[in-house]
């Protein structure tokens, strides 16, 4: 079904957020997890959890917050397990069960099951950008260039930063020992304010702040600042797969990503459609 190698790798899909009726995209689209939301033909998480399966370079898979009859996912390397309450938490059970089924695993992929335009060659192209990967946490970013020259009518919300605006991607590399260096509690403040951007910048302390406001700090500097907090060495990546960057948040988002994936597999057929003619 995957095609994979022995790479010693793992990866992780968050996949516990759940809608109700006022929220923009169960009204859209009627289906209660965000995650099982229906684009072209398949629910959204088939599309990231098979970009994994299908980059070469995952061995396991675990999943937060589905079944295996929700996603229709049922080989022996992904595993499934219940969201335990927030973000950080559910991460925590997601790394406690990485290690238990590879005990030898060091660097697990990290994304949520809402970036559905990722490719196997996205993934295998993010983990080439991360380079050496002898750093604990690496994040993708995108530039605001970068994104809407591939997406322009995104309505992505960008952060400033000397050298450029760059909004957060949903894909991460992280060494599986990460927990054990960091303070939990103030990482979980953090996290709680993932979409809160000043709430960020207040938690990294008053210097940031001044240097932030008067445009000299640069979104390495962020990193650097952020890894002096947590105790962990962090490093942003500044990709150039827009798509990363892309995830589905709101109804015209889901409009926008659906007539992508239906693009592509239209592409998929012309190109299927032109091999089967010339063998006959």
């Amino acid at each position: 079904m995957f095609q994979g190698e022995d790479t010693g790798m793992d990866a992780i899909i968050t996949a516990g957020g759940d809608g109700s009726r006022g929220d923009p995209l169960y009204d859209l689209t009627g289906v209660e997890k965000k995650a099982l939301i229906p684009l072209s033909g398949r629910p959204m998480i088939r599309w990231v959890a098979e970009a994994l399966l299908n980059s070469g370079l995952v061995d396991n898979l675990v999943i937060v917050g589905l079944k295996p009859d929700d996603t229709g996912l049922k080989a022996e390397s992904i595993h499934y397990i219940d969201a335990v309450g927030g973000m950080i938490d559910n991460i925590l059970a997601a790394l406690d069960k990485v290690k238990q089924v590879n005990p030898t695993a060091q660097k697990v992929l990290l994304c949520s099951s809402d970036i559905p335009l990722i490719t196997p060659e996205i993934v295998r192209g993010f983990v080439v950008e991360c380079g050496s990967q002898e750093a604990d946490v690496y994040y993708a970013v995108v530039e605001e260039k970068t994104l809407e020259a591939r997406f322009p009518v995104s309505k992505r919300t960008f952060i400033p930063f000397k050298g450029g605006r760059y909004s957060g991607g949903d894909l991460f590399l992280i060494d599986v020992r990460v927990p054990d260096k960091t303070d939990l509690a103030l990482f979980r403040s953090l996290t709680g304010s993932r979409k809160n951007y000043w709430n960020q910048v207040r938690l990294l302390g008053f210097s940031f702040i001044i240097r932030f406001l008067l445009g000299l700090m640069t979104v390495h500097d962020a990193a650097k600042r952020g890894s002096q907090i947590f105790n962990f060495e962090a490093r942003v990546v500044i990709t150039k797969f827009a798509e990363l960057g892309m995830d589905l948040d709101k109804p015209h988002q889901y409009d926008m990503i659906k007539a992508e994936l239906e693009k592509l597999q239209g592409h998929v057929s012309e190109i299927q459609t032109s091999r089967e003619s010339n063998i006959l």
